[in-house]
């Protein structure tokens, strides 16, 4: 199969979000764009001891399917923006129970791999409730006295191995939902994925640390700036406030954008690698 031109779905992508705007905007607002809207404005709650809290983690959760499912909503478009926005959404209604399975799925399987990394803290008499406390309260934490050398060397191999073993796999599973909803499979679809993106991994990876760089350092960018200037301006007390509020309004924009795009450029890249496939076996 031939080469997928990666400069060639950035075009497809980006011209795909400028012509289908109108159709987009009724999509993005409710389902990406409010539900990370809440979620970031009551993300501080959640740190709050009591029902509150659960409460709060309850309801992030319940924001977060229906953001997935705004998300399979773009896919289906960018896939074939010819069905419009009523098909799309039926579509992603109908793929977003395989979708959720896979990822459960994907995601066990990832926790599998970090077990080795848990396993070497126990035996270093590591107490991961206390680092995890003092992840939360910045606090230090002396050594354990159990960490030995060997074992600090080998988690930090193991790190890095896995690291880079999961970079290669994010990649190699990028086309995944794009198979789900355009193929109707279930865990064929991984394997379908494998399929499409041979030949593109290095590029792949390439772009998903480009991607990952560039939205992280602008949400960044865009939470430090916003967030000091309407502090500033409009001060307040508590966990949430007129100005936290306001902050996650106008970051939720940025990441909305960098959603879309993600979107849309993995279902230009699941179009073009079908049609590389079908030319291959032609």
């Amino acid at each position: 199969m031939s080469r997928v031109d990666i400069s060639a779905v950035w075009d497809r992508a980006t011209e795909f979000l400028g012509d289908n705007l109108a159709t987009l905007i009724p999509v993005a607002v409710p389902w990406i764009y409010l539900p990370l809207v809440v979620q970031s404005a009551l993300a501080p709650l959640a740190k709050t001891p009591g029902p509150l809290a659960i409460g709060v983690q309850v309801a992030a959760f319940g924001l977060t399917l229906v953001g997935i499912w705004g998300q399979l909503q773009v896919l289906a478009l960018a896939i074939d923006p010819a069905r419009g926005a009523g098909s799309a959404r039926a579509q992603a209604t109908a793929g977003i129970l395989p979708v959720l399975v896979i990822t459960l799925v994907l995601g066990i399987g990832a926790i599998l791999l970090a077990t080795p990394i848990g396993i070497a803290l126990g035996v270093a008499g590591v107490d991961l409730q206390a680092l995890m406390r003092a992840s939360e309260t910045g606090a230090t934490i002396p050594p354990p006295a159990g960490m030995t050398p060997a074992i600090a060397i080998f988690m930090l191999v193991y790190v890095v191995v896995l690291l880079v073993a999961l970079l290669w796999l994010t990649a190699r599973l990028l086309l995944v939902n794009a198979v789900l909803l355009a193929e109707g499979s279930w865990f064929a679809a991984i394997g379908r994925s494998f399929a499409l993106t041979r030949g593109r991994v290095l590029a792949l990876i390439g772009v998903l640390l480009l991607f990952a760089i560039v939205s992280f350092v602008a949400t960044l960018a865009a939470q430090t700036v916003f967030g000091a200037i309407f502090a500033l301006i409009l001060g307040g007390e508590g966990p949430v406030t007129i100005a936290s509020v306001l902050a996650a309004a106008l970051v939720a924009i940025v990441s909305t954008a960098f959603t879309l795009l993600s979107a849309a450029f993995i279902g230009k890249f699941y179009v073009a690698a079908r049609a590389q496939e079908a030319i291959g076996t032609a």
